[in-house]
């Protein structure tokens, strides 16, 4: 089975459902396609139209699982997101979540002599240049680096989310079908799966922001337990069980299974939306901590930028 293929492999379950009550019950199917049993071809064909009627709507319980997102859709923004993380990345973050496919960027190793070509430079200009870019700049990166970190988490996380839930609905359907074509054996054996969308994601609070903080405070991170460069303790997989004795046992265990797999993808869908939106809001209240200031420079003319005032280069010592 794939998950592709789920539709055709609900209606089969669907039709094993009928064809295993049917044959329980004491009908037999011929190679001409139909029924015999007790009593008069009436009274089968009744007997098989209320069967039919007692198990319809079995492959529409899938329909809700048949339109889940393609985990591939979320990669190129991973991608771009891991590009722009390892733009920022200075070297100290590699002990953060969410660090798969992230480089250290040698270029900022290059700030540091920043410093000393400007030891010699005066005036309000360079005042501000020290105060609002070079005190700042390490935690800012920083900041802007764990905000990456996050948004790539994110995606990371619904990109797990939707696999597992995919894998997740194609094993029920597969142990299902196996319970179902076993139901006439004289020792059936018990066939189970494993819903695996639970344990696909993890959240976690990091520190929070500040000019001189190597992470941000107040982002809540969430991301794919298996690909973090951290290791978390995930929820268990949940298994599901079908040991019915009947076609009727089968559904109604197959009911089950389905309601606990969709109450897993809200739970966390729920989990990676709660982590967006309260990093989003502490975002704004916190912008200060992630935003390079405007230079005072901007705002020069020519005939201000090369004067020792406010929008001034200032001069150097020598």
């Amino acid at each position: 089975m794939s998950y592709e293929q789920l539709a055709e492999h609900a209606a089969k379950i669907e039709t094993s459902a009928i064809e295993m009550d049917l044959k329980q019950r004491g009908f037999n199917k011929k190679d001409d396609g139909k029924w015999y049993g007790g009593g008069s071809d009436h009274e089968v064909q009744l007997a098989v139209d209320g069967t039919v009627g007692r198990f319809a709507g079995v492959a529409e319980m899938f329909t809700p699982f048949l339109g889940m997102p393609d985990p591939d859709v979320f990669t190129p923004a991973i991608t771009v997101l891991a590009s722009a993380a390892s733009t920022l990345n200075e070297g100290t973050g590699q002990d953060k979540v969410n660090t798969d496919a992230v480089t250290v960027n040698p270029a900022l190793g290059g700030f540091a002599r920043v410093g000393t070509l400007i030891e010699d430079w005066r005036g309000p200009a360079a005042t501000n240049f020290r105060t609002n870019f070079m005190d700042r700049f390490t935690g800012v990166t920083a900041n802007q680096f764990s905000l990456i970190l996050a948004l790539k988490g994110a995606m990371e996380a619904e990109r797990a989310l939707w696999r597992e839930a995919r894998r997740s609905v194609d094993e029920l359907a597969h142990a299902a079908q196996d319970s179902l074509d076993v139901l006439l054996d004289c020792n059936p054996k018990e066939t189970s799966c494993l819903l695996t969308v639970v344990g696909s994601i993890f959240a976690i609070a990091a520190a929070g922001p500040s000019a001189g903080a190597s992470v941000a405070l107040g982002l809540t991170i969430v991301g794919e337990a298996a690909s973090s460069g951290a290791s978390f303790t995930g929820d268990d997989p949940k298994p599901v069980k079908f040991d019915g004795k009947n076609a009727h046992d089968v559904v109604e265990q197959i009911r089950k299974g389905l309601e606990e797999l969709a109450s897993d993808i809200t739970g966390k869908e729920r989990v990676i939306a709660d982590a967006m939106t309260g990093s989003h809001g502490y975002l704004q209240g916190n912008a200060e901590a992630f935003t390079p200031r405007r230079p005072a420079l901007a705002d020069a003319t020519a005939a201000t930028v090369t004067g020792n005032g406010p929008t001034g280069l200032g001069t150097a010592e020598g």
